[in-house]
């Protein structure tokens, strides 16, 4: 239990600048986006193509970002050279989402591990009665709070 609180980090390991920057660039070789990730880009957020999603971030649809943490990646099959992942969780429109990234300098490439909706059931909750128009057919909202 100790490691893991060592390898948690509350700063960024990456400048969230360069990663936005690298995604206007659009350079298939420099970018990778896991297969999950862009399943669930497109399934929530309707963003079906990697040049989609890369539009997105850098034309700042990650709106309040808020970095979660920066930890090592567990599943790196090399041990000795460890790679960090940035999470953060967004807001975009009515909906909060969850991204996590990383850098392989190894390879020279930004992977996209994670881009889905935030973890958070009572936002989810909320935007899904939201968006059903219950809260409105009942009168209530309350910004979020269940």
């Amino acid at each position: 239990m100790m490691y893991y609180y060592k390898q948690l980090k509350k700063s960024p390991s990456y400048k969230f600048s360069d990663f936005k920057k690298a995604c206007r660039k659009k350079n298939k070789n420099n970018f990778f986006i896991t297969y999950d990730a862009l399943e669930d880009a497109d399934k929530y957020f309707n963003l079906r193509t990697k040049n989609q999603i890369l539009d997105f971030i850098y034309n700042d649809g990650l709106e309040n970002k808020i970095l979660i943490n920066a930890k090592i990646w567990d599943k790196n099959p090399n041990k000795n050279k460890p790679i960090m992942v940035d999470s953060y969780k967004f807001e975009t429109g009515n909906r909060k989402g969850y991204i996590a990234f990383m850098y392989n300098d190894q390879r020279n490439k930004w992977i996209i591990k994670s881009f889905k909706l935030s973890e958070d059931t009572n936002d989810q909750m909320y935007y899904a009665l939201k968006d059903a128009g219950i809260l409105k057919q009942f009168n209530i909202d309350n910004g979020g709070k269940i």
